[in-house]
């Protein structure tokens, strides 16, 4: 009988978390703290910017954990929805309110020359897309109704 559902631990069907979510969080960062590394090393040779110290890629990775844990935290409380629409516009835009704030405010105590007021948004923005909504009951999910 303990193996029941117990009203301690509430059950929300209708929202999709991944099974690994912790992984893909991870693997979601380190993805985009590899590319940003790579864009301002090649834009070194390229572009003649300074070249990233080690406290520069400390800053660039720290914009982008910040944000990842703010699109996840934001994704548990507005689940990225089924079906593509208005609510989604809404969603991406109280999202990168905040966002925003925390970049510039980031930028602004660090005293980063790197861009990290659109660091923290754009990777609060991929983060906050890993947990979804599914479609209501009745509803055909957005795959198969393209079809």
């Amino acid at each position: 009988m303990a193996a029941q559902n117990s009203p301690a631990t509430p059950q929300n069907n209708n929202v999709y978390v991944p099974p690994n979510l912790t992984l893909r969080v991870f693997r979601l960062l380190v993805g985009i703290s590899a590319f940003l590394f790579l864009f301002y090393v090649v834009g070194h040779y390229l572009t003649g910017w300074p070249f990233p110290t080690p406290f520069d890629l400390l800053r660039i990775a720290s914009a982008v954990v910040l944000g990842g844990l703010l699109g996840l935290v934001f994704s548990r409380f507005w689940p990225l929805p089924a079906k593509p629409g208005l609510e989604r516009i809404f969603r991406i835009f109280f999202l990168l309110l905040p966002a925003l704030v925390f970049g510039y405010a980031l930028q602004v105590f660090s005293g980063a020359n790197q861009a990290l007021s659109l660091i923290l948004p754009l990777s609060a923005w991929l983060g906050s897309g890993l947990i979804v909504r599914l479609p209501e009951e009745g509803q055909n999910s957005p795959a198969k109704s393209a079809k």
